[in-house]
């Protein structure tokens, strides 16, 4: 992502009238992650993620389609759940990577203590979901539609 991108990506959500997007960023447990598969249709997964300020890091079992999806086509895009009227929308567009220095799922203490009660819920352990979602993936947001 340039710095230009980046910093008008910035302004976007430190606006006021984005809070509510900051907000669901920080605390929603799960996104939906958009990418190309081979035959150019659109794949979309729901995706447990966190974001740090500028790029959305998400963890996969090494062997989803959407891991072959961005290694031969890496736009992609992350969308969040909306209201029950979709009053507020977010969606970034942009590109991702397999991200082969982020570490462990268990090694990264903003992901642990996010995902420590949706976990229980989800009755799964961390060191097993740490193992099997082995893969980092990393999305570099080129463009966000806030609204």
């Amino acid at each position: 992502m340039t710095e230009f991108t980046a910093q008008r990506i910035r302004q976007a959500l430190e606006a006021d009238s984005a809070a509510w997007a900051r907000k669901h960023l920080a605390e929603d447990v799960v996104g939906w992650l958009t990418t190309v598969a081979a035959d150019g249709r659109a794949q979309s997964s729901p995706v447990s993620f966190l974001w740090d300020g500028e790029t959305v890091l998400v963890y996969s079992k090494p062997d989803a389609p959407k891991i072959r999806n961005i290694a031969a086509n890496p736009q992609v895009s992350f969308g969040l759940n909306t209201d029950e009227y979709g009053d507020h929308i977010l969606v970034f567009e942009g590109t991702a990577e397999v991200d082969a220095a982020a570490p462990p799922w268990s090694a990264n203490p903003a992901m642990v203590a996010k995902f420590h009660e949706p976990l229980k819920h989800w009755e799964l352990d961390e060191a097993e979901t740490s193992r099997d979602f082995s893969a980092s993936i990393r999305i570099h947001p080129t463009r966000v539609r806030a609204f």
